[in-house]
């Protein structure tokens, strides 16, 4: 997905937002939905996902180390790489 500007929120005096209907619909959020908001430094922003979208995102990844481990742990041994 490109980068998408959906509108502008207003931070209301309670510290809440309202996520733009067009966002939430492409992003299929719904009332009740636990949401993560994050930021990767202070000057980079917040981002805003789903929790249980999340954790898919670390499983995945979780599984990708797992497969490098076991890569870099065969090349210290000597073995070649067979593909797996």
């Amino acid at each position: 997905m490109k980068r998408k500007i959906f509108g502008i929120a207003t931070l209301s005096e309670r510290g809440q937002i309202v996520i733009p209907q067009e966002a939430r619909e492409e992003f299929n959020l719904k009332p009740g939905d636990k949401l993560i908001i994050m930021s990767f430094g202070p000057k980079a922003g917040l981002m805003i996902i789903k929790a249980e979208e999340l954790l898919e995102i670390f499983s995945e990844i979780s599984k990708d180390l797992l497969e490098i481990e076991k890569f870099i742990s065969n090349l210290k041994e000597g073995k070649k790489d067979e593909g797996n």
